[in-house]
């Protein structure tokens, strides 16, 4: 039954997966994903978001309504919202982003709208930072990195929906034709409400609150059928133990855990590279101001950027949702530095094109500009989908919840930063500020290169000793030995089980 025995290092998750047939044929599992598309449609709503605010600088209705806002105050639409986020949950993202989008539709003049851009921030963060640590615990574990892979994907495929959905307002003749597409934001966090109904508490937050019993009977009903006798879930519990109570034993639960150890420093360090690597190479410039970009190669029909803002997300999210396909095939560490290296490519591309249209009057070069868009768009999505499971591999649970707000929270930050520069740089330097992203990227590229490790099939435990090496093994076998020292102690029983006799009789096996 479920317990705790000392010969768990020596096996691995791997090793006690179930064969099957197709996740498709197993009902508890389509169970279970349902309840995880809330996670990973949080995604799809700060997709909407983005893509929503550039078709609306496309709709002439819009821009004349608020009186053609640009430089900062464009600017300020997408950066104050942000920093309110990354301290709460799901549930409240969600009410905030319904809340957000009827304040939108209802907006009469420029404060309120910025009013309802903080709102809908505020939500889409929330939602983020609760999102990935929960995809992360509570996934199958045999397809745990195929879901992570999926989350960030689904931002480009909201983008799709507010792109189409703009382009399909972009006739009206009143100002329902920007107020509709704010109305139909609120969609994504309904679907995301209802199937919060269905999703379960994270297996390791209960163990870790004490709530032992309840994360046993999630484990045996969404990982292995009812089967109280599943291997996969006995493993599951003594490498979720083992984590906690190596964590507790060196007081984990503090921010300034990430200074006491060689592997918390390196995840420290990695945790301020991500936010740059994600947010400062140029995406955010194409994600929010795509017409600016645009209008820099000379196309400025109102109707025609509409319809690249579609092809765009389209191009992102097929990029993106390919990743779950190969990157649990090649490893993390190719589908971090080829798409970045790509991207960088693309970006030195569009400088040399950006650079002939100083000299020519061809229009061709402008579309070739386009064309290297589309490429950026699409890689920098597969580096996206790859470093959601990358950054949960990295963390211990301690410090998971943390390292997520600092992703989440980081990217905000140079994102805020950005944003106020991207409207302000790109309109006066032209092609000469891709220069720096192009830099930028191939630098972030090089440092993945150098110093991020492999964690190609491994549980969120087992790459825990990959950061932190034998200090890791030596602190998770402290933690083990006193762990039973005190149950021996306390004559506690050692099993945590469902059924006290089946457990007991599971211990003593174990022990011989």
């Amino acid at each position: 039954m479920v317990g705790h025995g000392p010969t768990d290092f020596d096996r691995r998750i791997k090793d006690v997966l179930p064969p099957r047939k197709g996740w498709w044929n197993y009902w508890y599992l389509w169970r279970l994903n349902f309840a995880l598309l809330a996670s990973i449609l949080s995604q799809a709503t700060g997709g909407y978001d983005g893509s929503l605010l550039n078709g609306l600088q496309s709709l002439p209705l819009w821009t004349g309504y608020f009186n053609h806002p640009a430089g900062a105050n464009l600017g300020v639409l997408n950066s104050f919202a942000i920093l309110f986020a990354g301290f709460l949950s799901d549930m409240f993202g969600c009410w905030l982003v319904i809340i957000g989008s009827i304040v939108g539709a209802a907006s009469t003049n420029f404060n309120m709208f910025l009013g309802c851009r903080i709102i809908v921030g505020a939500g889409c963060g929330l939602q983020q930072v609760a999102s990935a640590s929960l995809l992360s615990e509570l996934s199958h574990p045999s397809q745990r990195v195929e879901v992570q892979t999926m989350f960030a994907p689904s931002y480009p495929l909201g983008g799709i929906v507010a792109a189409w959905v703009t382009y399909a307002t972009y006739a009206y003749t009143t100002t329902w034709s920007w107020r509709l597409p704010l109305v139909l934001q609120a969609v994504f966090a309904a679907i995301q409400f209802i199937c919060l109904l269905f999703c379960p508490e994270s297996p390791r937050w209960l163990i870790a609150k004490g709530r032992r019993q309840k994360a046993i009977d999630i484990l045996v009903k969404h990982h292995a059928n009812g089967d109280a006798d599943s291997p996969l879930v006995e493993l599951e519990l003594a490498e979720i133990d083992s984590q906690i109570e190596a964590d507790s034993l060196a007081k984990a639960y503090s921010w300034l855990e990430f200074f006491k150890t060689k592997g918390s420093r390196r995840r420290f360090y990695m945790m301020l590279f991500f936010p740059l690597a994600r947010q400062f190479t140029g995406s955010n410039l194409i994600s929010y101001f795509l017409p600016l970009v645009l209008n820099s190669v000379g196309i400025t029909n109102s109707k025609e950027q509409l319809i690249l803002n579609g092809g765009v997300n389209i191009c992102a999210f097929l990029f993106g949702i390919s990743a779950f396909l190969y990157v649990d095939y090649f490893g993390r560490r190719p589908v971090l530095i080829i798409p970045m290296a790509l991207c960088s490519a693309s970006l030195v591309v569009w400088t040399i094109l950006g650079a002939m249209m100083d000299h020519s009057t061809n229009v061709g070069l402008g579309y070739g500009i386009v064309a290297m868009v589309f490429w950026f768009q699409g890689w920098i999505h597969v580096f996206d989908a790859a470093a959601e499971p990358y950054i949960q591999e990295m963390s211990t649970f301690a410090l998971r919840m943390k390292i997520v707000v600092m992703w989440q929270f980081g990217q905000q930050v140079v994102y805020y930063i950005s944003s106020f520069a991207n409207p302000v740089a790109m309109p006066e330097l032209g092609w000469r500020y891709i220069i720096l992203y192009a830099v930028l990227t191939a630098v972030y590229a090089l440092v993945m290169y150098i110093f991020f490790p492999e964690t190609k099939g491994l549980s969120l435990e087992e790459c825990v000793l990959v950061f932190d090496g034998e200090e890791g093994i030596e602190r998770m076998r402290a933690a083990e030995l006193e762990f039973e020292q005190m149950r021996a102690a306390h004559g506690v029983n050692v099993a945590g089980s469902l059924e006290e006799k089946m457990d007991v009789e599971h211990v003593e096996k174990s022990s011989v």
